[in-house]
């Protein structure tokens, strides 16, 4: 993901990896997105199942935690773009 390609500048890496990660963070909010639909789903439930319940929501807790660290990741690297190229 992260090598760079043969006479890539610096500059072309970063906005590289930025694109790469914007498309990751894109990615795993539709995942999110989808978790808690599931979850959703199973709450509506007349007996729902709420070992299953409590591990997707183990599972979207961690997944938006690792959304919101990989958004803060892009927004340092665009800061470093933006003084840097």
């Amino acid at each position: 993901m992260n090598s760079p390609s043969a006479g890539e500048s610096g500059c072309d890496l970063m906005k590289r990896i930025a694109k790469e990660l914007r498309a990751s963070i894109k990615a795993a909010e539709t995942n999110a997105a989808e978790l808690a639909r599931r979850i959703a789903e199973l709450e509506a439930q007349p007996d729902p199942d709420e070992k299953q319940i409590n591990a997707l929501k183990q599972t979207l807790e961690a997944l938006n935690k690792k959304i919101e660290e990989d958004r803060l990741s892009l927004s340092t690297l665009e800061d470093v773009i933006s003084e840097n190229c």
